[in-house]
């Protein structure tokens, strides 16, 4: 028989890629940190070539890896709309799609408590771009969709949930003044334009010094000092990475869980609620997907 790619396994991986690390995956998916690891030495087994690699305290995709990583994000898309398609009924399954970007932030917030008001029900989530989770929203892939927005009519906040410019902990910080390098989500994407804007006006400007599909990639880099990265967080900064000292001020965020007519009112409302909880109810807004502006 020839090589098997499972669908569970391939789900870990595309976890590890949108959380930037094993343990966020692990809560990101409700699985322990070990089961992750052995479905990442599983794909390993069948590709028979290393997928990954330890960078410090994080993670790093080889070539292969990140080929079989564009796959495994082709395969979950596409299994996910069968599944939904021939479900006998959607009660008995919440599909959440979630930002690569903020999902280290959303998800460890709203699984728990997912499975605490919806018990008997399967909790499944997508981790994707964000257009794409949005797109997923309107086909019927998903029940409802977390998503990140500049919000410019907030005050940015200078401690939890908030934007920041993190940079290598392990290379020296960059002299002010000096151009900027920066890393930055490929189009199209929710920060990709703050990411410019924060040092259009600075003496030494920026240019782009990587561009990424993925927060682990990102997250790579910047452990690597190839640049800096504009990332969500909260107070707790991911391995690897510190503030950067002469980083601009950071425009504010926050989280939009959009719905469609499809999305049960219950499912909708208690996500919006743990993340008010958690986040600040001003930092969480619910709309309808339309009239939530798309990334650019």
């Amino acid at each position: 028989m020839g090589r098997t790619f499972d669908i569970i396994p391939l789900r870990s991986l595309v976890a590890v890629a949108a959380t930037g690390g094993v343990h966020r995956a692990a809560t990101s998916l409700a699985l322990t940190q070990s089961a992750v690891s052995q479905h990442l030495r599983r794909l390993e087994r069948e590709a028979g070539r290393p997928l990954v690699r330890r960078d410090g305290r994080g993670i790093a995709f080889t070539p292969a890896g990140e080929e079989l990583l564009s796959h495994a994000r082709a395969i979950l898309v596409a299994h996910d709309a069968a599944v939904a398609r021939f479900e006998s009924t959607r009660e008995t399954a919440v599909v959440i799609g979630a930002a690569q970007n903020s999902s280290a932030v959303v998800l460890p917030m709203v699984i728990g408590r997912l499975r605490e008001s919806f018990p008997g029900t399967e909790v499944r989530i997508h981790l994707d771009r964000n257009a794409t989770v949005r797109s997923m929203l309107d086909s019927g892939s998903v029940d409802v969709a977390v998503t990140t927005r500049i919000a410019p009519e907030l005050r940015a906040r200078t401690e939890g949930f908030r934007l920041r410019w993190l940079w290598s902990a392990h290379h020296g910080q960059p002299d002010p003044g000096t151009v900027m390098p920066i890393i930055t989500f490929s189009a199209p994407c929710t920060l990709r334009q703050p990411s410019f804007d924060a040092f259009s006006g600075t003496p030494g400007g920026w240019h782009v010094a990587a561009e990424v599909t993925d927060l682990a990639t990102g997250l790579e880099a910047a452990r690597a000092g190839v640049g800096a990265m504009l990332v969500p967080v909260l107070d707790r900064l991911p391995d690897g990475v510190v503030a950067l000292r002469c980083a601009p001020p950071t425009p504010a965020i926050q989280l939009g869980v959009a719905y469609t007519e499809r999305t049960r009112t219950e499912v909708r409302e208690t996500i919006t609620k743990v993340l008010g909880e958690q986040l600040g109810p001003e930092r969480v807004e619910m709309l309808h997907n339309a009239s939530f502006p798309m990334p650019a």
